[in-house]
C-alpha cells in the first residue's frame, strides 16, 4: 500500500503530471488496474477503492462524450485516482477535471510510456520493490550543483513530495549488508503514517539517506534518527551515520546531501560510528577534490613514483608518509610510531619530497598531507 503523492518517485513514466484533485494526494493505493474496454461491456462494480485505473481511452476514440460519461462512472465509483495517457486524448473533458476537483480523486496524464511498463512500476512501488530505490539520478545531479530553480524544484517534488519546514539529511552506511535495513525502515513506514509523513528514505549507492522533516523544538541532531531506527529494530552498531546540517530550503538540498555523504565517508575513514558536517575538516575540500579527474590522476601518479621506488630499493617510503600524516606531521611522533630515529624519518622525508620534485617546495608538507588523504579516499572509493 502506498499514497498516491508516491507516484512521483516514479522516473520511467514519461511527463507525469497532475490535473486535478490534489486534495486526494493523500489517499491510499492497493493496486493498479487497467481500463481499456468498452464501458458498456465492463462491470464498474470490478473497481474498488484503493484501485489505481490505468487507461488510454482507446476504446473512445474521437468520442469525448463517452470519455466523459466512462471516467466521471469511474470516479463516482470511489476509485483511488486514475492516470490517462495522452495517446488518443491531449487534454480530457472539463467535466471531468472538474469532478475530480469535486471528489478529491488525483487525475494524472502521462505521455509516451508503455501502458503495461506503468502497471509493473506501480505495482513494484506497492510491493516495495523499489520503495526507497531509482533516485540516484536525481540525486547525484542535486550534488553537482548545475541545475536551475525550476529543474531542482521539479527533481524534489519527486523526492520530497510532503516538503515545506526545516529538514535535515542522514547518510546511513551499513558496515556490512543494506536488504535488512531497507526491509526494517519499509516495513516501519507502511505501518505508521507520522513516520512515513516525517522521513523519505532514498538509497544512493551504497548508502540509505533519510530526510528527516524537523519539529520547532529539535537540538539534538541524532535523535530523530536514532528513534527512527530504534523503532524499525535496526542495530545501530552496524551502521555509520553522516549528518548534514539543518537546511530550511529547497534550494540547498544538494550542499545537504553532500553534507551527509561526505561526513558518513569521513567518518568511515577515521573509523567513527558518526560525523555531523561541521566536523568535516580537511575532508570537506577533499571529497569534491575526489571528484575531479584532474587532480585524482596528479595524486595517482605521485604516488606511484614512491611505490615504484620503494619496489624498486626495497624501501617503505610510503608507509613512512602515512605514518607521518596520520601523526599530524610530527617527526617525533611519527619516529616514536615507526621504531625509528627522527633522523632516519627526516631521511626519508627528503627521498619523498625529491620525488614528488618538491625539493625546494615550502608546500611540501601540506601537498604530502594532501596526496596520502586523498589516496586514502580514492581506495575507499575502489572498495564500494
Amino acid at each position: 500500500m502506498i499514497r498516491i503523492k508516491e507516484l512521483f518517485r516514479l522516473q520511467n513514466i514519461k511527463r507525469l503530471r497532475l490535473i486535478a484533485g490534489q486534495e486526494g494526494l493523500e489517499r491510499t493505493v492497493t493496486a493498479a488496474v487497467l481500463f481499456e474496454y468498452d464501458p458498456s461491456r465492463m462491470q464498474l462494480p470490478d473497481f474498488y477503492r484503493g484501485d489505481l485505473v490505468v487507461t488510454t481511452l482507446a476504446y473512445a476514440r474521437g468520442d469525448a462524450q463517452l470519455v466523459t460519461h466512462s471516467l466521471l462512472a469511474l470516479m463516482n465509483q470511489g476509485i483511488a485516482g486514475l492516470l490517462v495517457k495522452t495517446a488518443y486524448f491531449s487534454e480530457l473533458p472539463q467535466a471531468v477535471v472538474s469532478m475530480a476537483d469535486r471528489l478529491g480523486t488525483p487525475l494524472f496524464l502521462f505521455d509516451e510510456t508503455y501502458i503495461e511498463e506503468v502497471i509493473l512500476e506501480v505495482t513494484d512501488l506497492i510491493r516495495g520493490k523499489r520503495h526507497f530505490a531509482g533516485y540516484e539520478k536525481e540525486l547525484d545531479a542535486l550534488m553537482r550543483g548545475q541545475l536551475t530553480a525550476e529543474q531542482i524544484k521539479e527533481r524534489m517534488q519527486r523526492l520530497d513530495p510532503v516538503g515545506g519546514g526545516a529538514y535535515r539529511l542522514y547518510a546511513l552506511y551499513p558496515r556490512g549488508r543494506m536488504p535488512v535495513l531497507d526491509e526494517k525502515l519499509y516495513a516501519l513506514l507502511c505501518e505508521d503514517a507520522q513516520a512515513a509523513h516525517r522521513f523519505v528514505c532514498m538509497e544512493w549507492r551504497r548508502m540509505l539517506l533519510v530526510l528527516c522533516h524537523l519539529n520547532e523544538q529539535e537540538p539534538d541532531e541524532l535523535r530523530p534518527i536514532e528513534e527512527l531506527l530504534g523503532r524499525a529494530g535496526v542495530e545501530r552498531s552496524g551502521l555509520i551515520v553522516g549528518v548534514s546540517e539543518t537546511r530550511t530550503e529547497q534550494a540547498t538540498f544538494g550542499l545537504a546531501l553532500c553534507e551527509a555523504i561526505y561526513a558518513a565517508r569521513a567518518a568511515k575513514l577515521c573509523n567513527r560510528p558518526t560525523m555531523c558536517a561541521r566536523e568535516l575538516g580537511l575532508y570537506a575540500y577533499l571529497f569534491p577534490m575526489s571528484e575531479n579527474a584532474f587532480v585524482c590522476d596528479q595524486c595517482r601518479r605521485c604516488l606511484a613514483n614512491i611505490q615504484a621506488y620503494d619496489a624498486q630499493n626495497r624501501t617503505n617510503l610510503e608507509y613512512t608518509a602515512r605514518v607521518y600524516v596520520n601523526e599530524g606531521m610530527e617527526i617525533a611522533a611519527a619516529a616514536k610510531a615507526l621504531f625509528q630515529h627522527p633522523n632516519t624519518v627526516r631521511y626519508r622525508l627528503t627521498k619523498i619530497q625529491k620525488l614528488m620534485g618538491m625539493e625546494d617546495g615550502a608546500l611540501f608538507a601540506p601537498m604530502l598531507s594532501l596526496m596520502v588523504n586523498l589516496s586514502r579516499i580514492l581506495e575507499e572509493e575502489g572498495q564500494r
